[in-house]
């Protein structure tokens, strides 16, 4: 495709460019006054670049700086236009894009512009990409500018579009593949963000991270990571290189083994890589003879981490609430339709597709269940969880066992290939009484890793109705930990009654009576010791006289 000065416009003009002619313009305006009385350039900037003319380098960066920002600022107005191009495609770069553009002198030497690292991935297609503007109309806008005013200068306008700034993306997964690349893995664990290497640099650079210090957080993140990864627990892959100056395209990518995080615990952005010590390579302590002598030169290079291992480890925060929201599939194929997890849990626990409760925060900052009705679910007495979360933990009981022992299969549906069949010895890593609603992987090349977790309809429907039919046969295990203080003697006899009213016999009332909601935490023992005789047996019918 033709190209105009790089871009597929007409007549465009790169950013590059543009800069330099309004700095000539500039120039030319204000050719004795101080072109930038706001800025105080830094004297390590004059010691090393001034070459013994530090007013001649001093007046040269201020008209930079001025020209950059009156750019800058016709940008923002929307008085000049500019777009991206990669020589195929174009896009309009908006006003607020260029907010902060200012920091940044790359912008404008090199014509590209990074964006926010948190847009929505439709931008960061974008992102670093060379930026133009039209020509006659750049020319146009230079004509009418008084460039011998500085006006407001450095003072600059809020874009003119600033409403329609897309909203920050909250939380970005690693890629989807079965090795990520150690930045991603990183920021995951420090931020819950994954970011490449390129767009961490740009982050920092940026100052992305204005509530927490990347540094400090990457390098807490390091140290967890190869903590992990030293037991064996986190699969790693890299490139070993003996020295600096090693042709890293010449090495081949190899298992790195777990014993070598014992001592390549620090981070090296820049070739997203571990080097010997701890930390991160930006931020070494101890004078600069200390650091030469403890420096070693082999590290290692394109290090990546299996993703499967690496969610597991440190999971989304969010993946329950994350299962709930996502689009499923409402069949699979061989398998028929499907259901979540939280479906199948509500049938078990309520008897329908779904039980809400509505959790409120009062004044006191107490929390207010309602149930769906919008009954308010008082607290009990003796400060142990209320029925309904009983009542859901028994069900979660009751299927995790059933997905434990593979009488109920559980599939994943990622985006890249047919289902996968959930191992049954996934479930034996699971709290009984907390399901993972996304799977979270065994394997690093696990590709169903992180997907929502399904059950067939009509197999879920057969279990469940032959688990209705006995009862018996679907004893699962009571909780190992039990929440809340014991129930009285009474309470126990009065759930004892109740449950042979049911028809239960005493036996099965002192096997079962644990897995009645409130009385998880109740021996079997005890039971059977306090029904001993209560109930007489009904004997043979007498014989008529």
């Amino acid at each position: 495709m033709a190209t105009h000065g790089g871009s597929v416009r007409p007549n465009s003009i790169s950013c590059r460019d543009a800069i330099r002619e309004l700095h000539q313009r500039v120039k030319a305006a204000v050719p004795d006054a101080d072109p930038a009385p706001w800025l105080d350039v830094s004297p390590v900037l004059i010691e090393m670049f001034s070459e013994d003319d530090e007013v001649a380098f001093v007046r040269r960066k201020k008209m930079e700086d001025r020209s950059m920002l009156v750019l800058q600022r016709g940008l923002l107005a929307g008085a000049v236009r500019a777009h991206f191009s990669d020589g195929l495609e174009s896009r309009d770069v908006p006003g607020w894009a260029w907010v902060g553009a200012e920091r940044n002198e790359h912008v404008w030497f090199e014509g590209r512009l990074p964006l926010d690292v948190f847009l929505p991935d439709e931008w960061q297609r974008w992102s670093c990409h060379s930026v133009y503007l039209d020509r006659d109309a750049f020319t146009k806008w230079m004509d009418s500018q008084p460039l011998h005013d500085p006006a407001d200068l450095p003072a600059l306008p809020l874009p003119y579009d600033a409403q329609s700034k897309p909203e920050p993306v909250k939380k970005r997964l690693p890629s989807d593949a079965p090795f990520v690349t150690l930045s991603e893995a990183l920021t995951w664990i420090a931020f819950g963000f994954a970011l490449d290497r390129d767009s961490l640099d740009r982050a920092i650079s940026g100052n992305a991270f204005d509530a927490t210090d990347p540094q400090a957080a990457l390098s807490d993140a390091i140290a967890r990571l190869a903590i992990r990864a030293s037991g064996g627990q986190i699969a790693a892959r890299g490139k070993y290189v003996e020295s600096n100056s090693t042709d890293e395209s010449k090495v081949l990518t190899a298992p790195i083994d777990p014993v070598r995080f014992e001592d390549f615990a620090q981070f090296d952005i820049l070739y997203d890589g571990l080097r010997y010590g701890t930390g991160v390579t930006w931020n070494k302590e101890g004078s600069a003879l200390e650091r030469v002598l403890q420096d070693r030169r082999d590290a290692f290079r394109s290090v990546k981490v299996s993703r499967a291992d690496l969610l597991k480890l440190f999971p989304d925060q969010d993946d329950t609430a994350r299962a709930f929201f996502v689009p499923l599939p409402a069949a699979l194929p061989e398998i028929g339709t499907v259901m979540p997890l939280d479906e199948a849990l509500s049938w078990l626990a309520h008897g329908k597709p779904s039980h809400d409760i509505e959790i409120w925060q009062n004044a006191a900052g107490d929390l207010i269940f309602r149930d769906p009705s919008g009954a308010v679910i008082e607290p009990r007495v003796d400060g142990s969880p209320p029925p309904f979360m009983e009542t859901y933990r028994q069900a979660s009981r009751t299927l995790h066992g059933a997905l434990r022992e593979g009488s109920l299969p559980a599939y994943v549906a990622p985006t890249n290939g047919g289902p996968l069949l959930v191992p049954r010895f996934y479930w034996n890593g699971v709290n009984p009484e907390s399901l993972h609603h996304v799977y979270r992987g065994m394997a690093p090349a696990d590709h169903g890793a992180g997907c929502p977790i399904l059950l067939s309809r009509l197999a879920f429907g057969d279990w469940r109705a032959a688990m209705a039919a006995s009862p018996s046969a679907f004893v699962d295990r009571a909780p190992s930990v039990k929440a809340g203080r014991p129930p009285s003697d009474d309470e126990i006899l009065a759930k004892a009654d109740e449950m042979k009213a049911r028809g239960l016999d005493g036996r099965t009332i002192a096997k079962r009576m644990r897995l009645e909601p409130g009385f998880a935490n109740v021996a079997t023992t005890t039971v059977r010791y306090l029904i001993k005789g209560r109930w007489k047996p009904a004997g043979r019918p007498k014989k008529d006289a």
